[in-house]
């Protein structure tokens, strides 16, 4: 799969779930409540990039809401999480946070790129 861009960032304010960012060429930077800090780069087949964007497709991510944030505002201790892919010229960003009634959908996408990337080895066990 050629011209593939996947990212999620994680943000956490209340010290416990972990804070990070994840690109796929796949580049992990933990930056809080994670097992290993730090940038580390990992290989993925074009394979599980292949079956990364079907799981994007099998949600219809591209027809989803661009934002799914509580009205808590910035000072809130929920967990903001942005999740971007880009396939060929198609483009996509959702912002959403814990409170902010996103479907439920997102959150399965979350884990089950989590699950095929293998980022659980950088991510500390709640």
């Amino acid at each position: 799969m050629d011209n593939v861009e996947i990212a999620i960032e994680k943000e956490s304010h209340d010290n416990i779930d972990p804070s990070y960012s994840l690109k796929i060429t796949v580049e992990f930077k933990g930056t809080a409540n994670v097992k290993n800090g730090g940038k580390h780069t990992l290989k993925i087949s074009q394979d599980l990039v292949a079956e990364i964007v079907d799981k994007f497709n099998m949600i219809y991510f591209f027809s989803l809401k661009d934002k799914y944030l509580s009205p808590a505002g910035p000072e809130s201790q929920e967990t903001k999480t942005v999740i971007s892919v880009r396939v060929g010229n198609k483009f996509k960003k959702i912002e959403y946070s814990n409170k902010g009634k996103a479907p439920h959908s997102l959150d399965s996408l979350v884990s089950q790129v989590e699950k095929i990337t293998k980022i659980d080895q950088f991510i500390q066990s709640q």
